[in-house]
């Protein structure tokens, strides 16, 4: 299988949604510290009160870390007290089918994400417009 890179995406998000949001991402080391538990693709934080409101991974296949960094970003957001959607852009169909099945069994140990969408871009882009 051809290998897709994630780093086209996360520039269109960026682009896109950069007026509406802060992004923060791994690659401008905001995320690159001592003690840092989880380093996600991309964190979308409130222009008006700088609160988390998502947090993206962009994926090809589905390795155990990502279903591992959703626990870790639940951890996390409970221990900063705030409650955004948790987002996995998957780049292939089967990536989403199998990610989809992964979560479903994880969510009743998901206590702080508001949500867990997993999608494809288009998918992705109609549901982080209508974050607030």
């Amino acid at each position: 299988m051809e290998k897709l890179s994630s780093q086209p995406i996360i520039k269109s998000l960026k682009k896109k949604f950069g007026n509406k949001f802060n992004i923060a991402t791994e690659s401008k080391n905001k995320f690159n510290f001592d003690g840092a538990y989880y380093q996600p693709d991309l964190v979308f934080y409130s222009k008006e009160n700088n609160n988390i409101k998502a947090i993206i991974e962009v994926e090809q296949g589905t390795r155990k870390h990502t279903v591992g960094g959703v626990i870790t970003a639940d951890y996390c957001m409970g221990k900063l007290k705030q409650n955004p959607i948790m987002v996995v852009l998957a780049l292939t169909d089967q990536d989403r089918n199998d990610y989809i099945k992964r979560i479903k069994m994880l969510k009743r140990y998901i206590k702080h994400l508001k949500n867990i969408i997993i999608g494809n871009k288009a998918e992705i882009i109609k549901i982080l417009k209508q974050i607030p």
